[in-house]
């Protein structure tokens, strides 16, 4: 058996290098126990030495006449009530000792969601530009706290978001949740530094918004009996009939829930779904339909439907009434017109579609 020759140097070298890799694994959880949990991970975050503690009497301060600050304080002051019980008090001031600050300083930290969060033993300070900046500092700050603790670290955090578009979808068409869980649900959103909700208000199988000049919408496709034999032995003693499941959302409804997203960073682009995926709408408004032989119930398995908004011109003004109507309710930059899974076969079955097709 031939055995390798190692220099002395070399293998005094490869036991220290093999040295300092198990040094560094058995470091590792240490390291990782020891650093603060921020969700999502901040762009740049050091620890030092020290904490800032919180008590009953520490105050926060804002700049006077600043209500996005404002705001953000009365957030993390309740967010510190509901989880620590402490009723912090929020006032108006200059940046001080003993406190948790938030200051404005717009050039440096221009960009949307855009914060400092400098802490020591002394203070925290929350510094951003933004209404969302100011936002995410305090909420980082509250998750600094830990699940027990009384305590911030004494940490730098220089954070911004990645993406500008930091999106999670709900859909109400196919399951109606109540505006308290809506409420909920953008809490949480905030919480995570996500500010775009996808409400998915309209499918086949529902209609979800009222639209006051079409009251047909939600009165009829509103609502629905679920799906299976369980639902169908479930008779309404009022009227004799399957039980009904569904709801939906009042405008003055709407309008609370996206003062609601608004005050927490969170812009709702709802979706209107046309020309497919239309079958509730179809039930109560057979017209707008592409075929003689229209749906006469509200759907509720799931799959891809055959029916689809026709061409007509009086179908397209029908559309752009319900969205004058959503463009006044929701003030953001987008409406989602849907779009998927449009079966072609109503279209291609159709004299009148297809004489349009042509004409156009």
């Amino acid at each position: 058996m031939i055995k390798p020759v190692v220099r002395q140097d070399r293998k005094n070298a490869y036991s220290f290098a093999f040295a300092l890799m198990f040094m560094w694994v058995a470091m590792m959880p240490a390291v990782a126990a020891e650093a603060p949990s921020i969700i999502p991970n901040p762009s740049a975050m050091s620890v030092q030495q020290g904490e800032f503690r919180i008590a009953a009497d520490t105050r926060i301060i804002v700049p006077a006449g600043d209500r996005e600050a404002r705001r953000a304080a009365d957030y993390l002051r309740d967010l510190v009530q509901r989880t620590r019980g402490l009723n912090l008090k929020v006032q108006n001031g200059t940046a001080r000792d003993g406190a948790i600050n938030f200051v404005r300083e717009r050039k440096a930290l221009s960009g949307d969601g855009a914060y400092r969060l400098h802490a020591d033993t002394k203070r925290a300070t929350i510094t951003g530009g933004t209404a969302s900046g100011l936002l995410y500092g305090g909420i980082s700050l509250w998750q600094l706290l830990g699940v027990d603790s009384l305590a911030v670290p004494a940490v730098k955090i220089d954070d911004a978001p990645r993406f500008a578009w930091r999106g999670i979808m709900l859909d109400s068409a196919r399951h109606f949740q109540s505006p308290e869980y809506i409420r909920q649900y953008i809490d949480w959103m905030a919480l995570h530094k996500l500010n775009v909700l996808h409400w998915h208000l309209t499918d086949d199988q529902s209609w979800r918004l009222e639209i006051r000049r079409y009251p047909a919408l939600t009165k009829v496709a509103g609502y629905r009996v679920p799906a299976g034999p369980a639902a169908q032995a479930d008779i309404d003693p009022a009227t004799g009939k399957p039980r009904l499941y569904g709801g939906f959302y009042s405008q003055k409804t709407v309008r609370e829930i996206v003062a609601y997203a608004a005050e927490r960073g969170v812009t709702i682009v709802p979706e209107i779904e046309m020309p497919g995926h239309a079958t509730a709408t179809l039930v109560a408004f057979p017209k707008l339909g592409s075929t003689d032989h229209p749906p006469k119930v509200v759907p509720a398995d799931w799959g891809v439907y055959e029916y689809a908004y026709n061409a007509d011109e009086a179908t397209f003004t029908f559309l752009e009434n319900v969205l004058k109507e959503v463009m006044v309710l929701f003030p953001g930059k987008y409406i989602h017109v849907g779009g998927d899974e449009v079966s072609k076969t109503q279209w291609k079955e159709s004299p009148q579609v297809q004489a349009r097709m042509k004409a156009l």
